[in-house]
């Protein structure tokens, strides 16, 4: 957090016990993190509809099902947020599909 700018990086569809959720599913994977990435952001008084993301995703497959996932969320919010994909040739681990970092604005 710095001042009403709060910062979640290094989202991936790893539950708390280290296993990966969704393994090869591209739909799976982006509604784990954007569920997980709400949460965070309600409890920091935000909310999606307040925010710019950024994906990284794997392989091509795996964009279609986080903007699938990404509008299913976030459309109808008013504004719509920014962002911003990249395609990656890879993250740290072999079988996650992709990864979002968020940077939300509050009024606290």
């Amino acid at each position: 957090k710095a001042g009403n700018t709060k910062y979640i990086s290094g989202k991936v569809a790893v539950d708390p016990d280290g296993n990966v959720v969704g393994e090869g599913d591209s739909e799976v994977q982006p509604e784990y993190i954007w569920s997980n990435i709400e949460r965070v952001l309600k409890e920091a008084g935000s909310g999606l509809d307040k925010k710019l993301d950024f994906v990284f995703a794997v392989r091509t497959k795996s964009i279609n099902g986080s903007w699938d996932v990404r509008k299913r969320m976030i459309l109808g919010k008013d504004p719509l947020p920014c962002v911003t994909s990249i395609s990656v040739s890879g993250l740290f681990r072999p079988d996650l599909l992709l990864e979002i970092d968020v940077v939300s604005v509050t009024s606290n």
